[in-house]
């Protein structure tokens, strides 16, 4: 009877270095598990911010572009359209001046008129045009900002279900491991 009793001890060891074994492969398995869905979270999220940069550096380069063509309109305004109104105040005044001198308050009314005039176009279009395109810049930027917290936060929430998921996995596995 010592020797069944001794064999069953002997049987109770090896079951008992086996579990323990298993367990540890186990373990080890679901830590290498976990550390592969981590490293693919941390690739994934990289991959985003690297697009999100991208992304951010491109709405930046449309709203300078944007801008640059904003500037450009307005010199060419200035250049162009101020210029021939500054030049038809001119023409006017001297007219007017030859004409009579009597006219002369009536002469710097017209020039003060006609430089209003320029210069509410000039504001009109900067106020308009310039603001415009610059509105435009800031909506894409908003719109592209918007876009990258709503992948950041699906990324996050598909990393925490993840986790999550693999948390209880393991606490499942342990649990009928050891309830045996």
């Amino acid at each position: 009877m010592s020797e069944d009793l001794k064999n069953q001890e002997n049987q109770a060891e090896n079951i008992a270095d086996n579990t323990k074994n298993s367990s540890s492969n186990k373990t080890s398995e679901a830590n290498d598990a976990s550390k592969e869905t981590l490293d693919e979270v941390k690739d994934k999220t990289k991959e985003v911010l690297d697009k999100a940069e991208a992304k951010f550096e491109d709405i930046k380069t449309e709203a300078k572009e944007t801008f640059e063509k904003a500037k450009t309109k307005a010199t060419e305004f200035i250049n162009e359209d101020a210029k021939e109104f500054v030049d038809d105040a001119k023409e006017k005044a001297s007219k007017i001046a030859k004409e009579a001198g009597q006219k002369l308050d009536e002469l710097s009314e017209d020039a003060k008129e006609t430089y209003d005039k320029v210069k509410a176009k000039a504001t009109e279009f900067i106020n308009e045009d310039a603001k415009e395109l610059m509105d435009e810049a800031k909506e894409k930027a908003s719109k592209f900002a918007d876009e990258a917290g709503d992948k950041l936060e699906d990324l996050a929430d598909d990393a925490k279900e993840v986790i999550e998921e693999t948390t209880k996995k393991t606490k499942n596995f342990f649990q009928r491991l050891f309830s045996k």
